[in-house]
């Protein structure tokens, strides 16, 4: 066989696209898998451009890398996709007055590459959803040689277990004592499974324990490598802290919880004067069948309206309370303020409480200096005021409730005392928050939004407030703003 044909073989036996071009970038000699890359019969590629041949090859790298090598006859190595999508590997070489071009198929290795970067960035965002500080977090690897013994790991391994300097050696040993003891077991059967079961791959998410007696969050993800007999040679590994990414889901979990309980405490509470206004109206239309002639000023029907008069008021307070929460939560609680005498607020509020007071068996007093002239919004420092005193009144055990406004040293005071079980030093904060009622209170009602919207108000005014312990046992409530 002649030079020539054995030529011939060898190139139809390569998996390689080949190709030559003469120095006008001609098409000189190809093989099968070049004519099917381009799309084209040999004999129709023969004697022709590639990008004349195939016009969509003009401007793709692989044209300008082809131009660059016939005018500079330099060859090379590089990357180009055609554009049926195929991506090649090209290596390009001038010989004599020709230039040869070897190009392999890796589409589907550079498919690979893409999914894994697709892959990366899909994490890397899924980890912006969760609100949690990833960002934050360092990522180490390790290897471990079961040959040896020894363990490799990054420098970034030994932080994420509490050591602010890389230890001198990291044992298996150090690492299972880390362990949460409720932990231990799955990871310890885990570590088992790769000698005993043929595992080549696991994951795992436990707590360790750091030198300052902390616990964080480790996810640990491992491949084995096997020798030629089947036996595990190096166990690979990469370690993350999801601490915060934990603690997220703690606090969602809480956050639905507390919705749930929200939902049912808000059901009850706004059915219970609902189910009270449908008895009085009921009463009320019972009076008319039974004594039409029975005026609406008289006692029994008095009773019956200011009833009723008393239920929508609470009802619409419960109410107003949603909306004020929905609106804080969207940063929009509106407020007009202008000059006033809040002495003047003040008072009007506590008249309107007398007659609730007096029916619920509590002597209400206030003590007002004024006139008070500053800059409020009315109708929020009114929802203030009230909410404190509903509080006293519901919370305060029937025992005597007392207000005081007062202006000193250029600070507006408004305080309301009850003579209840007080708040406890360890939930003054907590009584503050969404949803929420002091443990050591019986249930009085209420949806726990009141004293959270009076902060809200009260900061909005730049002002603050507090509880603390009142003179002789129960809660003061203390208001202070800048006059």
């Amino acid at each position: 066989m002649s030079p020539e044909a054995r030529l011939c073989v060898l190139q139809e036996m390569m998996d390689e696209a080949f190709f030559t071009l003469d120095a006008q970038g001609r098409i000189r000699e190809l093989n099968a898998r070049a004519a099917v890359l381009l799309g084209l019969p040999a004999e129709r590629l023969r004697g022709e451009e590639p990008w004349r041949a195939w016009p969509e090859l003009t401007g793709t790298v692989l044209h300008a890398r082809l131009i660059s090598a016939l005018t500079t006859r330099e060859g090379g190595r590089f990357l180009a996709e055609l554009p049926s999508r195929v991506w090649l590997e090209v290596n390009v070489r001038a010989v004599g007055d020709e230039t040869w071009v070897l190009a392999a198929d890796i589409t589907r290795r550079q498919h690979a590459e893409d999914e894994v970067s697709r892959t990366e960035e899909r994490f890397r965002q899924l980890g912006e959803r969760f609100q949690v500080a990833l960002e934050s977090a360092q990522m180490a690897v390790w290897e471990t040689n079961l040959a040896t013994g020894l363990v490799f790991r990054s420098e970034g391994h030994d932080r994420l277990y509490g050591y602010e300097q890389p230890l001198e050696e990291w044992t298996h040993e150090r690492f299972i004592a880390s362990i949460h003891p409720e932990d231990r077991p799955e990871v310890e059967a885990q570590v088992s499974s790769v000698l005993t079961a043929g595992v080549d791959a696991y994951a795992s998410t436990f707590r360790t324990r750091w030198p300052d007696g902390s616990w964080h969050w480790l996810i640990s993800r491992a491949k084995v490598l096997r020798d030629a007999s089947g036996q595990v040679a190096v166990v690979r590994g990469a370690i993350l802290d999801v601490t915060a990414l934990k603690e997220a889901e703690a606090a969602l979990q809480q956050a639905v919880r507390t919705r749930d309980d929200f939902l049912s405490l808000a059901s009850h509470e706004l059915r219970t004067p609902l189910t009270s206004l449908s008895l009085q109206l009921q009463m009320l239309r019972r009076i008319g069948e039974t004594t039409p002639t029975e005026p609406l000023g008289s006692p029994r029907a008095a009773s019956k309206l200011e009833t009723t008069d008393r239920l929508l008021r609470r009802l619409g307070a419960l109410v107003d309370n949603l909306l004020d929460v929905s609106r804080i939560q969207r940063g929009r609680l509106d407020f007009h303020y202008a000059e006033g005498d809040l002495a003047a607020v003040v008072s009007d509020v506590v008249a309107r409480f007398v007659d609730e007071a007096r029916q619920a068996g509590v002597v209400l007093s206030a003590t007002v200096d004024g006139p008070l002239r500053c800059r409020f919004d009315r109708l929020r420092m009114e929802q203030v005021v009230s909410n404190l005193l509903s509080n006293a009144l519901r919370y305060g055990g029937g025992s005597p409730v007392r207000l005081s406004l007062s202006s000193r040293d250029g600070a507006t005071r408004l305080a309301v005392l009850d003579g209840g079980p007080g708040v406890p030093e360890s939930e003054r904060e907590r009584v503050f928050e969404r949803f929420t009622q002091g443990h050591n209170a019986p249930r009085k009602g209420g949806l726990g939004l009141g004293l959270y919207i009076v902060r809200q108000i009260v900061e909005a005014h730049g002002g603050h407030i507090r509880v603390e312990q009142a003179p002789g046992g129960g809660a003061a409530f203390v208001v202070e703003l800048p006059s």
